[in-house]
């Protein structure tokens, strides 16, 4: 006859159990908290307006001005913009549509006849 023997843990292996566990449970929690947080920081400096460090003072404009080479900051733009608007160039394409048939040899792959399985 077979006897199914039951035994009990010692007290030294279930703190050991008891400590795997716990210590386990930690670093899965604690390596959740810093993938938060660095996600966290990713999303925030994504997200930051990076615009306002490039703010440039009055100051400084008037001080560009004033050293330029004679030529007024308003008519170097306007003729920026013009130059701008006249190098924009357009593909004119022609209104035909060519549309090729291709004749393919025969493909038993979509058949339908081989699909079709013991009909009598």
């Amino acid at each position: 006859m077979n006897l199914l023997v039951l035994e009990m843990p010692t007290a030294q292996e279930q703190f050991t159990g008891w400590l795997v566990t716990i210590i386990g449970f930690s670093i899965v929690i604690v390596s959740l908290i810093v993938l938060f947080l660095v996600f966290k920081c990713i999303s925030c400096l994504i997200g930051h307006d990076w615009k306002k460090y490039k703010k440039v003072k009055y100051s400084d404009l008037q001080a560009a001005e004033k050293s330029s080479d004679g030529v007024d900051p308003n008519v170097a733009a306007a003729i920026a913009m013009a130059l701008y608007l006249s190098a924009e160039v357009h593909d004119y394409e022609s209104d035909e549509l060519t549309i090729t048939r291709i004749e393919r040899r025969y493909s038993p792959w979509n058949s339908k006849i081989y699909g079709m399985n013991g009909i009598k």
